[in-house]
């Protein structure tokens, strides 16, 4: 008996775009010695006091639902977290939302906020699943291209200048993934001065916030603690970054009790409570010791420098130097040949895996992302393959260059 064919699905979910890093994945898979350099995802595991908060609150039964906005002492954990280390100040009762880490978080925060043809305006090249959420949302993702010229850091006058009468949102990100970009407090300022003037609202994706590396600061700064903000910003945070934590897949939502009220709604509808183990862990990660942090930002920074160092002086890859998180978005348009083709053939022929930029949006186009936050004798090996790659396919044209050459002249 021949089988029926599926039913047609809803128009949205056909059009949601897979995840580039998802096909990179699956080339790998195919290349068992591989360096891969794609995962965004800390080497370290949870500290020890997190492990065992979460074993003891299992032998000691909080096993069970929890409210949908998170157990008390899991919310009392972020508040005091946030107001120590960004300055932030929410209320505990009504301001504060526990969520299946980042990515559910900026899920409901864009389905509570964008109605049918909403645009949220998306700086781009962006993490993958930014578009396709809000596709999903019945909104329209609107690219505004982040430039080398600005460091690819978020630019308040080409984020006004993307502005509608459908804008509804602005999504941000600092540190940046792909590109590692910090934006400062000064253009924060002059981003929320526009916000404030058109009446639309910040979704903040702060995930990297402790791994800043401009010796100014640790921390990198929140565009919700500018004045006139807290009303119409959701930060969207996650532990998966800060703590080590990616798979127990815990993280909150900060926002004004109004948007918050909506976000609980859909979440309870989605699944009831988050994970009450993750929640006694994470109380014990933002309230407990910080020293884990503290070194792996410090491990990060001396991985930073190993690409720094292995690429410095290569006429075929030009980077702008990152200053957070652990990505490195490196420019391939000297080699002559689309960024997919670059990881493609860097696969074959070095077996080094790296994320083609295109995954990232089509502003990401001739770059390659590289995480730098794995093994450090793996990155080194493979960076030296990358820069070798490159250098045998370097269009001469392309890559000559002066000694006072400025990267950012070349790629503006």
């Amino acid at each position: 008996m021949t089988p029926c064919p599926c039913p047609h699905f809803r128009s949205t979910r056909s059009a949601s775009p897979r995840s580039g890093i998802r096909d990179v994945f699956d080339r790998v898979e195919h290349v068992p010695d591989a360096i891969s350099l794609c995962v965004g995802e800390p080497s370290a595991t949870a500290a020890p006091h997190i492990v065992e908060a979460a074993c003891r609150s299992i032998r000691e039964g909080h096993t069970t639902y929890t409210n949908v906005l998170g157990i008390e002492p899991f919310r009392e954990a972020v508040a005091a977290y946030s107001e120590k280390v960004k300055g932030l100040r929410y209320d505990v009762d009504t301001e504060i939302q526990a969520v299946d880490g980042a990515t559910i978080g900026l899920f409901l925060a864009m389905k509570a906020l964008l109605d049918a043809g909403d645009e949220v305006i998306l700086p781009s090249p962006y993490f993958t699943s930014y578009d396709a959420e809000a596709l999903m949302c019945g909104g329209v993702p609107v690219p505004v291209a982040l430039k080398p010229e600005h460091q690819m850091r978020l630019n308040a006058d080409d984020i006004e200048a993307a502005i509608t009468p459908r804008t509804k949102a602005v999504l941000l990100n600092s540190p940046g993934n792909p590109s590692g970009a910090v934006t400062p407090l000064s253009e924060l300022e002059r981003i929320a001065d526009v916000c404030i003037r058109h009446d639309i609202w910040v979704i903040s994706d702060e995930v990297y916030h402790p791994f800043v590396f401009d010796g100014s600061a640790s921390i990198a700064p929140s565009i919700a603690a500018i004045d006139g903000m807290h009303e119409r910003t959701v930060v969207v945070e996650s532990l998966s970054k800060t703590f080590a934590m990616t798979g127990w897949r815990i993280g909150y939502l900060l926002g004004p009790e109004p948007l918050i009220e909506q976000t609980s709604k859909l979440a309870e509808l989605m699944h009831s409570s988050v994970n009450s183990t993750a929640q006694y862990a994470a109380v014990a990660a933002l309230t407990g010791p910080q020293e884990h942090v503290t070194a792996m930002r410090e491990e990060y920074c001396a991985k930073r420098q190993i690409v720094l160092d292995e690429l410095d002086g290569c006429t075929a890859l030009r980077l702008i130097e990152p200053q957070g998180a652990f990505y490195a978005f490196v420019d391939v348009r000297a080699c002559g040949m689309d960024c997919d083709r670059f990881s493609r053939m860097l696969l074959d022929e070095e077996h080094v895996a790296v994320v083609p930029g295109t995954a990232f949006g089509s502003e990401g186009a001739g770059f390659v992302r590289l995480s730098y936050a794995g093994d450090g004798r793996e990155l080194r090996e493979g960076v030296r393959r990358m820069r070798v790659f490159a250098e045998r396919h370097v269009n001469p044209a392309l890559g000559r260059h002066t000694p006072g050459y400025h990267h950012l002249q070349i790629m503006a």
